[in-house]
């Protein structure tokens, strides 16, 4: 129970990030979701303005711009709420979140200079997701410390336990050969 105690403790924190992982790919999907409606009425209003795409291509409207880059910009990119019961790994969790933080991040960065160029009003969201990744960050890194702290007094308990061990045999063994010959 002593050497299990601590792994316990572990375990709820993994189910905490877990949690907050999970949260903030949700909220990154629904600001996804309003950069997605944004673009789509900037698109009504100065669709037909004509923005440089690409550098060195010639001018074209923000509607062909959009078009020529696939439609990735319109259409909403899928983010995991809930992870498979194999993945209980905080790491895991944080690449995953990081990876959607980038996409949209990356998706926001392109939209921006696209609207930028046509004169159209640049996405703003009054809700920042920076503050709670770093939280994220920082809760993983204090649970791999903690996990290799705890993997460490675990290895050190059992090196302790296995000498004893040794010990005792090797002393029992002593005394039963010295009580033989008395």
């Amino acid at each position: 129970m002593f050497l299990s105690w601590p792994g316990m403790a572990l375990d709820s924190q993994t189910d905490k990030i877990k949690e907050t992982a999970r949260e903030i790919r949700l909220q990154i999907s629904q600001l996804d979701l309003q950069l997605k409606e944004h673009l789509r009425k900037a698109l009504e209003e100065f669709g037909d303005r004509p923005v440089e795409c690409a550098p060195n291509e010639a001018r074209q409207s923000l509607s062909d711009c959009i078009a020529e880059d696939g439609d990735t910009l319109t259409h909403t990119t899928i983010t995991v709420a809930k992870v498979s019961k194999q993945d209980d790994d905080p790491l895991g969790n944080l690449k995953d979140t990081e990876e959607r933080f980038a996409l949209f991040t990356e998706q926001l960065n392109k939209t921006n200079d696209l609207l930028a160029s046509a004169g159209a009003t640049l996405y703003r969201s009054g809700f920042d997701i920076t503050p709670e990744m770093d939280q994220l960050r920082r809760n993983v890194i204090v649970y791999v410390e903690r996990k290799q702290a705890n993997d460490l007094r675990t290895k050190q308990a059992l090196l302790i336990a296995t000498v004893a061990i040794i010990l005792i045999a090797i002393f029992g063994l002593i005394f039963a050969v010295i009580r033989r010959f008395r």
